[in-house]
């Protein structure tokens, strides 16, 4: 990953995919081990959720995926302030298994739109109504978060709700903004974290963009929203 901007790429989206990961509520799920061994033949869930996170053809050229898990429900659980019932809640809801990737640019890469970093998480439920419950679930955390308070090494911090494409049943889309010491030299540069919460038939997701805002920006984290749902909606199909 480009240093210049492991801060705010890092550090601060990883406090807002916290209260909003795939499928754990305001519990979240950060990066947790894969569910079958490196040897193990992948499971036909594991190979469904793969298709339905980002794609490195949906990124712009010199981005590479650094990483990504499968999480059961025991260990977005393992994660929550009361493990009992968060994992009750995702029993409940029917929650399957989830999967999270992340992209970043290469070190010799300036890309335009300023993009620090990119996560991409799907998780599965038994039914439409069970992912629409965690959707909710994951929507009022979301609102009700201070996110000054959370984002603590950043400074204006502001949060608006942009209004949600016509590509999902439904979604959630905030634009959290602000200033941050970032780089090495430690400047203060200003930084937004597009931060998108959607829903298709049973399948919830979440798209997460650090960047150094500006149009070509927010166009980039408009096409991977679009890129995203239309994979949840080929999954589940």
């Amino acid at each position: 990953m480009n240093r210049v901007g492991l801060l705010a790429g890092t550090a601060l989206l990883s406090v807002v995919l916290a209260a909003v990961a795939c499928g754990g509520g305001g519990g979240g799920e950060g990066a947790v081990s894969p569910t079958s061994g490196a040897t193990a033949t992948p499971s036909a869930v594991e190979e469904q959720l793969k298709r339905m996170v980002l794609q490195p053809g949906d990124l712009p050229a010199g981005f590479s995926m650094e990483e990504g898990s499968f999480s059961t429900n025991e260990q977005v659980a393992s994660g929550a302030d009361d493990p009992q019932a968060e994992l009750a809640s995702l029993t409940e809801w029917g929650r399957i298994l989830g999967h999270d990737v992340v992209f970043s640019p290469d070190s010799t890469v300036t890309n335009e739109a300023g993009v620090l970093i990119v996560e991409s998480t799907v998780s599965l439920y038994e039914s439409d109504s069970g992912a629409a419950a965690s959707y909710a679930d994951a929507v009022n955390t979301a609102r009700a978060t201070d996110w000054q308070a959370n984002v603590q090494e950043a400074k204006d911090v502001r949060v608006e709700e942009v209004p949600p494409l016509d590509v999902a049943d439904e979604m959630l889309w905030l634009r959290i903004s602000g200033t941050a010491l970032i780089g090495e030299a430690a400047t203060e540069q200003a930084f937004v974290e597009d931060m998108v919460v959607l829903r298709v038939g049973r399948v919830r997701g979440s798209v997460a963009m650090a960047s150094a805002g500006g149009s070509a920006a927010a166009q980039l984290a408009e096409s991977l929203v679009r890129s995203q749902a239309a994979d949840m909606a080929a999954g589940v199909r």
